[in-house]
């Protein structure tokens, strides 16, 4: 053939593309896969660049005019063994970290997310800061602004009662004068009482930004100590030791037995070939001698053999 088949090609783009994505998984077996199936797509592709078919190529062999390129082949091969070497890397790995950890999923380290939450914290504390001072600028601004249109509203319903002349509580005058002047009044407490709602509005729009944002501050935190909890989390499952609490044994001399079981028990046993066996709560069994047997069983029990056998 003088070209690759489409069939080759599109098997190699499928190979590389599965290994790609199953590398980019938290499995390390599903990495291993990847790293697998990337190298045997890497080796159809140098494969599918040979050219042609052709006989060996090796000399007095195949005549130089039908050969087949080589240089495929020996990339073939070198492919072959780093894909081998990869492999057996990572499954070294893999082995590893399932007897440390007795799982294969990679967990994000801890110093890493450090780093990138104390990131985001400055962020957000920046953002925080620039809320409570727009809040407090904003909230001054306004407050000089009703305050203001207030003097106005006043100063000109003082002008309208001596227009009138009325004066503020709108006593005096005519009784229409006095009509329009509690009239006026109404309209200033209105405009007032606008000015103060639309003042009330504004202010709890900016405070509920400034809430959204502390809380976002507090879930960012409370995430970073869950991750770093999760990755600092390993707990080793192996027991200090195997006897049971308060369990004593001593066995000294040549040949002796010294066993111990149950809660406080006291197991001694000393000299050539002495056993001495203790269980039970509280029990004490000693033995001592040659071949002396001594045995103590049950709650509080005592018993003590010392003699040579007849």
């Amino acid at each position: 053939m003088k070209s690759p088949t489409l069939i080759l090609v599109l098997t190699a783009a499928v190979l590389v593309g599965v290994g790609v994505y199953l590398i980019l998984e938290r499995s390390l077996t599903r990495v291993l896969l990847g790293v697998v199936l990337i190298g045997n797509g890497a080796n159809l592709i140098v494969l599918s660049g040979g050219g042609r078919a052709g006989g060996a190529p090796v000399l007095g062999v195949t005549l130089p005019g039908r050969m087949n390129d080589p240089l495929p082949q020996a990339m073939v091969l070198t492919a072959i063994v780093i894909t081998l070497a990869v492999t057996a890397f990572v499954l070294s790995m893999v082995h590893r970290h399932w007897e440390l950890t007795g799982t294969d999923e990679i967990q994000d380290d801890a110093e890493d997310l450090r780093v990138v939450r104390r990131a985001e914290r400055g962020d957000l504390r920046a953002e925080h800061r620039r809320l409570r001072r727009e809040l407090r600028e904003q909230t001054t601004a306004r407050r000089e602004v009703v305050r203001r249109l207030a003097i106005e509203a006043r100063a000109n319903y003082a002008a309208e009662c001596r227009r009138l002349g009325v004066d503020e509580r709108g006593h005096g005058g005519q009784p229409e004068e006095q009509r329009i002047a509690r009239e006026r009044r109404a309209e200033l407490r209105l405009r007032l009482r606008g000015i103060k709602s639309e003042h009330r509005v504004q202010q709890d729009e900016l405070r509920s930004r400034f809430r959204a944002a502390r809380r976002e501050l507090n879930r960012q935190a409370r995430a970073e100590r869950a991750a770093v909890a999760r990755a600092d989390g390993v707990v080793d499952a192996v027991p200090d030791t195997e006897f049971p609490r308060g369990t004593s044994t001593i066995g000294a001399g040549h040949g002796s037995t010294a066993i111990g079981s149950g809660h406080g028990s006291t197991a001694i046993g000393s000299g050539h070939g002495s056993t001495a066996i203790g269980s039970g709560h509280g029990s004490t069994a000693i033995g001592s001698g040659n071949g002396s047997t001594a045995f103590g069983a049950g709650r509080g029990g005592d018993h003590a053999g010392n003699e040579p056998p007849r």
